[in-house]
């Protein structure tokens, strides 16, 4: 898959799609997180499983570009 990521949508920074297995049962899942340690979206993600790891990983970046561009709070 190259579809190119879209920045995060809450600060603007470069976003990263992760690919994994749970460790219970070896079953690949795929997110895509924003690569800015102080975003939101560093860490609060969903997680697309239950299909390959190539669908799993379209899914995400998918989900992640659909998303609304919310303008960015400067303090």
């Amino acid at each position: 898959m190259d579809k190119a990521l879209k920045s995060c949508p809450f600060c603007g920074s470069k976003a990263e799609l992760k690919e994994a297995h749970y460790l219970e049962s070896e079953l690949p899942y795929s997110y895509v997180h924003c690569t800015s340690e102080s975003c939101t979206l560093n860490h609060n993600t969903a997680h697309f499983s239950g299909n390959t790891e190539a669908k799993n990983s379209e899914n995400a970046v998918s989900a992640w570009n659909k998303r609304l561009e919310i303008p960015a709070l400067h303090h």
